[in-house]
């Protein structure tokens, strides 16, 4: 399995297969702290072997920089499904997020795990702004 696109942006679809991604970040400034975040959303793209056709769980954690969880993870199954003339699936994930509370400024992650194996992780950088 190849993580092809995993980002953290304004706006994110997936329109029959299709995935629409629009400003994409990795840093959020604000004046004060705690700060609520409106709204974003996190965008994945998978792509699976022939040989790893099947269900496949994930979950996503957004962590602080001492992995406390900052909001509970999104959970769900997903079905590399791939047909014999492609020899792979592309599988989207995507997931909005509204009303996201941070505490302080600082370094928080994403991390996506499949299977219960972690994949890869994606920063996302609070900063004070003076």
């Amino acid at each position: 399995m190849e993580t092809e696109i995993f980002t953290i942006c304004d706006f994110a679809q997936d329109a029959g297969g299709k995935l629409t991604i629009v400003g994409t970040f990795d840093q959020i400034g604000t004046r004060t702290f705690p700060v609520i975040h409106p709204s974003c959303s996190l965008a994945c793209r998978l792509r699976f072997a022939e040989k790893e056709a099947g269900q496949h769980n994930f979950k996503v954690r957004l962590v602080d920089s001492n992995s406390k969880e900052i909001i509970p993870s999104i959970e769900g199954s997903i079905n590399a499904n791939i047909p014999r003339s492609a020899g792979y699936a592309a599988i989207n994930i995507v997931g909005n997020l509204n009303q996201v509370r941070f505490e302080k400024a600082g370094r928080y992650s994403f991390e996506l795990y499949i299977d219960n194996n972690w994949v890869t992780g994606l920063p996302l950088n609070l900063v004070q702004l003076s």
